[in-house]
Protein backbone atom coordinates (compact mmCIF):
# COMPACT_ATOMS: atom_id res chain seq x y z
CA UNK A 1 0.00 0.00 0.00
CA UNK A 2 1.29 3.43 -0.92
CA UNK A 3 1.87 5.93 1.86
CA UNK A 4 -0.78 8.24 0.40
CA UNK A 5 -3.31 5.36 0.39
CA UNK A 6 -2.64 4.92 4.12
CA UNK A 7 -3.19 8.64 4.62
CA UNK A 8 -6.50 8.49 2.73
CA UNK A 9 -7.58 5.69 5.08
CA UNK A 10 -6.66 7.80 8.12
CA UNK A 11 -8.65 10.77 6.79
CA UNK A 12 -11.44 8.65 5.27
CA UNK A 13 -14.36 10.31 7.06
CA UNK A 14 -13.30 13.70 5.69
CA UNK A 15 -12.48 12.48 2.16
CA UNK A 16 -15.00 9.81 1.16
CA UNK A 17 -17.74 11.30 -1.01
CA UNK A 18 -16.37 14.81 -0.38
CA UNK A 19 -15.06 17.69 -2.46
CA UNK A 20 -11.31 17.75 -1.68
CA UNK A 21 -8.57 20.28 -2.47
CA UNK A 22 -4.85 19.54 -2.25
CA UNK A 23 -2.67 22.64 -1.97
CA UNK A 24 0.97 22.69 -3.16
CA UNK A 25 0.39 19.25 -4.60
CA UNK A 26 3.76 18.66 -6.28
CA UNK A 27 3.38 15.26 -7.96
CA UNK A 28 -0.26 15.05 -6.74
CA UNK A 29 0.25 11.58 -5.28
CA UNK A 30 -2.17 12.33 -2.45
CA UNK A 31 -4.78 13.61 -4.92
CA UNK A 32 -4.50 10.42 -7.01
CA UNK A 33 -5.07 8.29 -3.90
CA UNK A 34 -7.94 10.48 -2.68
CA UNK A 35 -9.65 10.40 -6.09
CA UNK A 36 -10.50 6.74 -5.53
CA UNK A 37 -12.98 7.64 -2.77
CA UNK A 38 -13.72 11.38 -3.03
CA UNK A 39 -16.55 12.85 -5.07
CA UNK A 40 -14.17 15.40 -6.58
CA UNK A 41 -10.48 16.18 -6.13
CA UNK A 42 -8.85 19.43 -7.17
CA UNK A 43 -5.18 20.15 -6.71
CA UNK A 44 -3.08 23.23 -7.20
CA UNK A 45 0.58 24.13 -7.39
CA UNK A 46 2.66 26.96 -8.80
CA UNK A 47 3.77 24.76 -11.71
CA UNK A 48 3.11 21.35 -13.21
CA UNK A 49 6.71 20.18 -13.63
CA UNK A 50 6.38 17.40 -11.02
CA UNK A 51 2.78 16.41 -11.77
CA UNK A 52 2.24 12.64 -11.80
CA UNK A 53 0.86 11.32 -15.11
CA UNK A 54 -1.77 9.40 -13.13
CA UNK A 55 -3.19 12.70 -11.94
CA UNK A 56 -3.97 13.54 -15.54
CA UNK A 57 -5.74 10.20 -16.07
CA UNK A 58 -7.85 10.01 -12.89
CA UNK A 59 -10.65 12.07 -11.41
CA UNK A 60 -8.20 14.86 -10.47
CA UNK A 61 -8.53 18.46 -11.62
CA UNK A 62 -5.14 20.19 -11.59
CA UNK A 63 -4.65 23.94 -11.93
CA UNK A 64 -1.62 26.18 -11.73
CA UNK A 65 -2.61 28.52 -8.93
CA UNK A 66 -1.11 30.44 -6.03
CA UNK A 67 -2.62 29.14 -2.78
CA UNK A 68 -2.48 32.63 -1.29
CA UNK A 69 -4.78 33.94 -4.07
CA UNK A 70 -7.13 31.09 -5.00
CA UNK A 71 -9.77 31.67 -7.66
CA UNK A 72 -12.22 29.22 -6.06
CA UNK A 73 -15.58 30.32 -4.69
CA UNK A 74 -16.22 30.80 -0.99
CA UNK A 75 -17.25 27.61 0.84
CA UNK A 76 -16.40 25.35 -2.12
CA UNK A 77 -14.50 22.47 -0.46
CA UNK A 78 -15.29 19.96 2.28
CA UNK A 79 -11.63 19.13 2.97
CA UNK A 80 -8.30 20.80 2.22
CA UNK A 81 -5.01 18.91 2.48
CA UNK A 82 -1.41 20.11 2.38
CA UNK A 83 0.78 17.01 2.24
CA UNK A 84 4.56 17.39 2.66
CA UNK A 85 4.23 21.00 1.59
CA UNK A 86 4.48 23.16 4.71
CA UNK A 87 8.18 23.88 4.21
CA UNK A 88 7.37 25.31 0.76
CA UNK A 89 4.40 27.44 1.83
CA UNK A 90 5.39 28.40 5.38
CA UNK A 91 6.54 31.92 4.46
CA UNK A 92 3.05 32.65 3.07
CA UNK A 93 1.15 30.68 5.70
CA UNK A 94 -0.93 33.62 7.02
CA UNK A 95 -2.29 34.44 3.55
CA UNK A 96 -2.78 30.77 2.65
CA UNK A 97 -4.58 30.05 5.91
CA UNK A 98 -6.93 32.97 5.26
CA UNK A 99 -7.64 31.68 1.75
CA UNK A 100 -8.20 28.11 3.02
CA UNK A 101 -10.71 29.37 5.55
CA UNK A 102 -12.47 31.29 2.77
CA UNK A 103 -12.82 28.33 0.38
CA UNK A 104 -13.60 25.64 3.00
CA UNK A 105 -17.21 24.95 3.94
CA UNK A 106 -18.29 25.84 7.47
CA UNK A 107 -18.06 22.25 8.68
CA UNK A 108 -14.95 21.45 6.63
CA UNK A 109 -11.49 20.45 7.78
CA UNK A 110 -8.05 21.70 6.81
CA UNK A 111 -5.19 19.23 7.23
CA UNK A 112 -1.50 20.06 7.22
CA UNK A 113 0.42 16.79 7.05
CA UNK A 114 4.11 16.08 7.07
CA UNK A 115 6.44 13.11 6.98
CA UNK A 116 9.68 14.84 5.99
CA UNK A 117 11.83 16.46 8.68
CA UNK A 118 11.85 19.77 6.75
CA UNK A 119 8.06 19.91 7.15
CA UNK A 120 7.64 18.28 10.55
CA UNK A 121 10.14 20.49 12.36
CA UNK A 122 8.46 23.65 11.03
CA UNK A 123 5.02 22.24 11.80
CA UNK A 124 5.97 21.54 15.41
CA UNK A 125 7.53 25.01 15.70
CA UNK A 126 4.42 26.67 14.19
CA UNK A 127 1.58 24.58 15.63
CA UNK A 128 3.08 23.11 18.82
CA UNK A 129 0.84 20.57 20.55
CA UNK A 130 -1.76 20.83 17.76
CA UNK A 131 0.60 18.76 15.60
CA UNK A 132 -0.04 15.10 16.43
CA UNK A 133 1.78 12.01 15.15
CA UNK A 134 -0.49 9.34 13.73
CA UNK A 135 0.78 6.23 11.93
CA UNK A 136 3.97 7.98 10.78
CA UNK A 137 2.25 11.22 9.72
CA UNK A 138 2.45 14.49 11.64
CA UNK A 139 -1.04 15.93 11.31
CA UNK A 140 -2.46 19.34 12.16
CA UNK A 141 -6.24 19.54 11.87
CA UNK A 142 -7.94 22.91 11.59
CA UNK A 143 -11.48 24.13 11.12
CA UNK A 144 -12.90 27.36 9.81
Amino acid sequence: MKKTDTLVNILASDIEHKNVLEIACGAADFSVSAARVASRVSCIDLDDSRLNNQAKQNNVRFQIMDASKMSYSDNEFDTIVMYNAFFHIQSQWDMIERECKRVIKGTGKIYIIGTWSLDTSLMIETFGDSAIWREGFLIVEMTK
